[in-house]
């Protein structure tokens, strides 16, 4: 299993304006990678995936669209060393439009978590500069938060786990580079 899955803490890193798809460097605190992924822009169905390294050889998790509109569709995350499904992430359009709303699923379809800004997305999406924050929400479980920082040209976002949270540490990646990724795009 790669460092980033067991780690309480690393930061999404990603120029803030992308015209051609986007790049996500995952990093250590000392800016180490230890994660990378690449989007491309105008695809019609998302398959994103997540790498060990930039040379992209060892794939770690898929995350792909059950359909071609993003509004409210569903998105499968898969273990790619396993072939295992770890669940899926299905956005809440109607609550997305004041807030990015998620519901994240188990393997089976059943909902046990949500990914839930804090900030006020249709305000960032006019002012792109204003950064965002989310946490996960679990019942009776800290949450883990996902912030970004401040910079007119490279966007860092913390990842910031409570030591020995239940949810997977590959669905917290996941959910995490995916967020990074549908926002990139409205931006």
């Amino acid at each position: 299993m790669t460092q980033l899955f067991s780690m309480d803490r690393y930061l999404i890193r990603t120029k803030f304006w992308r015209i051609f798809g986007g790049a996500f460097f995952f990093e250590d605190l000392e800016g180490n990678l230890i994660a990378y992924s690449k989007q491309k822009r105008f695809k019609l169905k998302e398959d994103i995936i997540l790498y060990s390294d930039m040379s992209c050889t060892l794939p770690l998790i898929q995350i792909k669209a059950r359909s071609m509109l993003d509004l409210a569709t569903t998105y499968d995350i898969i273990d790619c060393q396993t072939g295992t499904n770890l669940g899926s992430a299905k956005r809440n359009f109607m609550k997305s439009i004041i807030k990015d709303s998620w519901t994240v699923n188990d393997a089976s379809g059943n909902p046990y978590a949500q990914f839930i800004e804090d900030s006020i997305a249709i305000l960032r999406r006019f002012i792109p500069l204003i950064p965002a924050k989310y946490h996960f929400e679990i019942a009776g479980q800290p949450q883990i938060l996902m912030q970004q920082r401040f910079n007119p040209f490279v966007k860092r976002t913390d990842i910031m786990i409570p030591a020995d949270h239940p949810l997977d540490r590959r669905v917290i990646a996941a959910v995490a580079l995916l967020s990074s990724a549908i926002e990139g795009r409205q931006g």
